[in-house]
């Protein structure tokens, strides 16, 4: 089973990706904020990372520029976004993400996104 960690301060859209994506059968913990999605990503060592791009504390750039340099920047991350500007994708791309998936998103997006960078990263190893 694989693990996901959400990092987004919009508490009832985190709670509901965390329940759809339990019941497709991820194991699945959450995070308010980018400071907190790193300290989670320690604990869980997560298969993927779903990020918000706009959080307090940490903002999902943030996130980006420590998790690419800690010991699990191996950890492919979907940024979640209603930024949808040009100039936000090639920064995020920059900074190493592997997906970027635009709010609102239907559910089956996001599941083949998660699905395929899995795969991906499955196959790297």
């Amino acid at each position: 089973m694989a693990k996901i960690l959400i990092i987004d301060d919009e508490a009832r859209l985190r709670e509901t990706i965390c329940e759809l994506l339990s019941y497709a059968g991820y194991d699945v913990l959450d995070a308010q904020d980018g400071m907190e999605g790193l300290e989670k990503v320690e604990e869980f060592i997560p298969d993927l990372i779903l990020c918000d791009i706009m959080m307090p504390i940490l903002d999902g750039y943030g996130f980006m520029e420590k998790h690419k340099i800690s010991e699990y920047s191996n950890i492919p991350v979907i940024f979640l976004t209603a930024r949808v500007e040009l100039q936000d994708q090639e920064k995020g791309n920059a900074l190493g993400i592997k997906g970027y998936l635009k709010k609102p998103f239907i559910f089956k997006e996001l599941k083949n996104s998660i699905e395929s960078q899995l795969v991906l990263a499955k196959n790297s190893k």
